[in-house]
């Protein structure tokens, strides 16, 4: 995928989103009560959980049955930092995320680590209310990633990303997302053909907030259907807290960076915890 195809497709989601959050604010005003609210989320919270944190293990069933050999453990970590407390003009925050994902051989002789991915990011994200509620989230981030490895393992890649969120009720969120590619190592430099160009999620969650289903599909560059899947089922164990049991089914390229283009299937279970307002993406 060539920068200009990678423009093209960041701009159309663009195109798509700016009507969606024009709307929302032409519907309903900021008023008096609802700009103390903008006010109040620029205090809160200043460090959170940013994309879910999990642990999970599983197996890709390759050669028919379960083995040592393709089953592995799975598990991300990811936070967020707000750098100022206070709303910057146009009611913007800044912010930063850490998101680090690994890949465990846990079940082979001295349960070495596969591989390491480390995702720092730096953004700039606004939220956009109707009726005293957050309806919408837009963000712009620039985003390293890493395998923190040299020579021919050595993975890497930098991307100025485009973030689109709307929170029509309490029950759906809908996500889109565009990236450029800059700066993509040689050792990895076909990383959009199967890492892909953007992606769209969707999210239900249900009036007890205690099941949560979502659905990732990941556009892989080239201007055919192809794309990387992700489906994930979660339930919160108990009312109080905030810890799910987890089951996550992946299909595609790129779920790790050392292995970016081989196609992996895998199904994984095990435990996540979700942040309190939305899962990101």
């Amino acid at each position: 995928m060539n920068l200009k195809k990678s423009i093209v497709i960041w701009g159309l989601c663009c195109i798509w989103s700016i009507p969606l959050f024009a709307r929302i604010e032409e519907e309903l005003p900021l008023t008096e009560s609802e700009d103390s609210l903008m006010q109040a989320l620029g205090n809160i919270p200043v460090f959170t959980i940013y994309k879910d944190n999990y642990v999970v293990t599983g197996t890709s069933f390759s050669g028919g049955k379960i083995t040592k050999y393709n089953s592995d453990a799975k598990f991300q970590i990811s936070l967020r930092h707000r750098l100022y407390r206070k709303l910057l003009p146009y009611q913007l925050y800044v912010f930063l995320t850490y998101t680090q994902k690994s890949f465990w051989d846990i079940y082979r002789k001295s349960a070495p680590f596969a591989e390491n991915n480390y995702n720092p990011t730096l953004g700039v994200g606004r939220n956009f209310l109707q009726k005293g509620r957050i309806a919408g989230i837009g963000m712009i981030q620039f985003e390293h990633e890493s395998n923190g490895r040299d020579g021919i393992n050595s993975r890497s890649w930098n991307r100025i990303t485009f973030t689109g969120i709307y929170i029509p009720d309490r029950y759906f969120t809908f996500q889109a997302k565009a990236w450029i590619a800059m700066m993509v190592a040689k050792e990895n430099k076909h990383l959009t053909r199967y890492a892909g160009i953007g992606h769209l999620a969707a999210t239900f969650t249900d009036d007890r907030d205690r099941l949560s289903c979502s659905a990732l599909l990941v556009k892989r560059g080239g201007w055919n259907l192809n794309a990387n899947w992700q489906f994930d089922i979660a339930y919160r164990l108990f009312k109080e807290d905030n810890q799910y049991l987890y089951l996550q089914y992946y299909s595609g390229y790129a779920e790790s960076m050392i292995d970016y283009n081989r196609f992996q299937r895998y199904i994984r279970i095990g435990f996540v915890i979700k942040p309190n307002s939305i899962s990101i993406f």
